[in-house]
């Protein structure tokens, strides 16, 4: 308790310290003329304004972190992880295996129970949509529609057996690939 006293002590009296010598400035100032004191105070307060940064033309305090949210969302879709299990948005002992999701935590699934999943969802295509969270949010639609053109945005048959030929090799890179 001493140590934070002595410094608790120590910061009053440079506070006093500091005061005493504002004081003496503002009655050494007092002395001069009038005139001088206005050109003064004329060039204290454009070197003021030349260093001050108004509040709306700074960086908000949220920025860096709504950037870090935006890399995460868009490496998602990437990599088709799941909405549900991006950091900002699960704890990861409340995570639950979710069809498709190539996160590290459902690749670590047993591969036997992915390919039973699979195949219900290819032959019932609500399965998914049916075990997901309600939410107005496009992240949990398997497609969406912007700027006129449609996405894929999670594809819960991912890396199965039962993908989309064409998704899989446009993802793999295969040449040999013929639209008709």
């Amino acid at each position: 308790m001493e140590i934070g006293n002595s410094k608790i002590i120590r910061k009053r009296k440079k506070l006093k310290k500091e005061k005493q010598q504002r004081r003496g400035f503002i009655k050494l100032l007092s002395k001069l003329p009038r005139d001088i004191q206005k050109k003064i105070y004329i060039i204290c307060f454009r070197n003021f304004w030349r260093e001050y940064v108004p509040l709306t033309a700074k960086i908000p305090s949220w920025y860096y972190r709504k950037i870090e949210i935006e890399r995460e969302m868009f490496e998602s879709r990437n990599n088709n992880i799941h909405f549900l299990h991006l950091s900002f948005n699960c704890i990861p002992e409340q995570k639950s295996y979710i069809l498709g999701c190539q996160c590290e935590f459902c690749k670590g699934v047993l591969h036997m129970y992915k390919y039973r999943l699979a195949g219900v969802q290819f032959l019932n295509h609500t399965y998914f949509k049916s075990r997901m969270p309600h939410s107005s949010f496009e992240f949990n639609d398997y497609y969406v529609m912007k700027h006129g053109v449609l996405y894929k945005n999670y594809d819960a048959l991912f890396n199965t057996v039962y993908e989309d030929p064409d998704t899989y090799a446009i993802r793999n890179n295969y040449p040999k690939l013929f639209f008709t």
